[in-house]
């Protein structure tokens, strides 16, 4: 079958429990058969940043259900589907934050990530969600919930259509399902013959953390800190465990950026700060930028 349910969030902040916003696109046997929208009042703070990208306010959610007024009708709609996102790392663990922050109980839905797939299958300049939609020449409202999954519904609906099933598509190009629940949506590990040696596979050259050295402080909200690494590790960086004068980017995770705004400097932090006067080219990025710059 080709049946699945697109989902997209948006979030007032970098924090993975503060959605406000939320789309759905269901699909069955490859076509679009219903969408669901809804702003949700996040209880949280508005940061500036996230309104310049979706231009959402705090006043356009203060009458807004909360999450969990809707978590029924959202599970209800998904039903039995799996679910996509594009870049699925960041909707699955907001999905997951959320129902964790009002003590919601997640179905064992599976899930995968569109984002990833279009890395595999198509070569283009970037792989974020507008691009790959224009690669099938799709136009939407980038970063409308809505239009967001319904985008991520049209680029899974193409890239389905050589393939007699959704799990066929994912088996062929060697990827297996998360689920909500459990495993993370995650490449087959294959058996190597005894006496064969793994054959390296080349990164993507031309992405910026290509042969660059990453190190990490704080807590990150759009993923755990081993997934973050993984997944840079994949494009061709070397992460370090913690900054040495050695280190390009230091990516500071939202829990010390809020301490550092308050004026409380991580060890991570101060050691970077130590190396930039030395004389180091290390710098400082966002958790924001690093998903932004991952997604390039």
């Amino acid at each position: 079958m080709k049946n699945f349910t697109a989902l997209d969030f948006e979030t007032a902040n970098a924090s993975r429990s503060s959605v406000c916003s939320i789309g759905l696109a269901k699909v069955k046997n490859g076509e679009i058969i219903d969408t669901y929208y809804s702003l949700v009042n996040p209880g949280e703070h508005f940061d500036s940043r996230n309104i310049a990208v979706h231009g959402i306010r705090p006043e356009d959610v203060r009458n807004a259900p909360s999450f969990a007024d809707i978590f029924t009708e959202v599970i209800d709609f998904i039903g039995s589907d799996p679910i996509v996102a594009h870049f699925a790392q960041f909707d699955i663990n907001v999905l997951r934050g959320t129902a964790q922050k009002h003590g919601l109980t997640l179905p064992d839905n599976l899930y995968f990530c569109s984002c990833m797939l279009s890395k595999t299958m198509l070569t283009l300049p970037s792989h974020k969600l507008n691009v790959v939609a224009g690669h099938f020449n799709f136009q939407f409202s980038h970063h409308n919930a809505l239009e967001d999954a319904v985008a991520c519904a049209v680029i899974v609906n193409h890239m389905i259509k050589p393939y007699p099933t959704l799990e066929t598509m994912l088996d062929k190009l060697g990827y297996s399902f998360g689920s909500l629940t459990g495993l993370s949506f995650h490449k087959q590990k294959k058996e190597l013959h005894p006496k064969k040696r793994p054959v390296a596979v080349s990164a993507d050259q031309s992405h910026p953390f290509y042969n660059k050295a990453l190190a990490f402080t704080g807590k990150l909200t759009g993923m755990t800190r081993q997934e973050a690494i993984e997944l840079a590790t994949k494009f061709g960086a070397e992460v370090h465990s913690a900054v040495n004068k050695n280190t390009d980017y230091l990516i500071v995770g939202e829990s010390d950026a809020k301490k550092y705004r308050s004026g409380f400097v991580s060890a991570n932090i101060q050691r970077a700060k130590s190396w930039q006067d030395k004389g180091s080219a290390v710098k400082l990025v966002s958790e924001n930028k690093f998903f932004e710059v991952l997604l390039k």
